[in-house]
């Protein structure tokens, strides 16, 4: 299949892994756009937070994704920043709660539904890294090259606590990794679109490598013209 604009790059896995890094880097090599389907799921946690709808109301849920419009500017950093209905909302949609109320709505099959189909507006034409927990085995199973990145939970805690105390917020190293085997076991167990690897993805656990070493793996695995 030929795209218009280059090839669909899916990197898919579990949370912590370096998805969005990794995809960022590899999308600025190749010159491409670099998107975190995460934000648009986030989004949609945004909206039913602030509207406060009970996120287990499927239909407000899903009532609250039919009404989500996208659209994107390419950054000079090849990630492709996110208006929702015309505003920027940045750091709203990484606060704790709506990091929360987003794996939460991400369960509801129909709302899934509505934004797959939006994510697949933005990448059909190619020219994109998209970063999620199913781009190559529901958003885009005909993606030209498929990833997963995976590590051991105690690697991602490590990395995410690591992350916080540079950061100079407060952190606990043992609230960290419940909360990730917590939403690994949501992921990895919900009825739509559960986290599993797609049967053609080149699968790379990242546990033991540096953030170099993985995109370089990454790189490696794509067809030579490309890199």
């Amino acid at each position: 299949m030929t795209r218009a604009n280059g090839m669909l790059i899916a990197i898919d896995g579990t949370a912590g892994t370096g998805k969005s890094t990794v995809g960022k880097a590899v999308a600025a090599r190749l010159g491409y756009g670099f998107l975190s389907t995460g934000e648009m799921y986030r989004a949609l946690a945004y909206s039913v937070f602030a509207k406060k709808i009970d996120p287990a109301d499927h239909d407000g849920v899903l009532a609250a994704a039919r009404v989500l419009r996208f659209t994107f500017v390419r950054q000079s950093d090849a990630t492709l920043k996110m208006f929702v209905n015309g505003e920027f909302l940045g750091p709203k949609l990484h606060l704790e709660e709506v990091g929360n109320v987003a794996s939460q709505v991400s369960t509801n099959r129909e709302a899934r539904l509505v934004l797959t189909e939006k994510m697949r507006e933005v990448g059909q034409d190619g020219g994109i890294v998209m970063e999620g927990r199913d781009v190559g085995t529901v958003v885009f199973p005909d993606a030209e090259v498929k990833f997963y990145l995976d590590a051991s939970a105690q690697e991602r805690a490590k990395r995410r606590f690591k992350q916080l105390q540079e950061a100079g917020e407060k952190a606990d190293y043992n609230e960290i990794l419940r909360l990730i085997e917590e939403r690994d076991f949501r992921d990895k167990n919900r009825a739509t679109a559960p986290l599993k690897a797609a049967e053609d993805a080149v699968i790379i656990d990242t546990s033991d490598l540096n953030l170099q070493q993985v995109i370089d793996a990454v790189l490696e695995k794509l067809p030579h013209h490309a890199s």
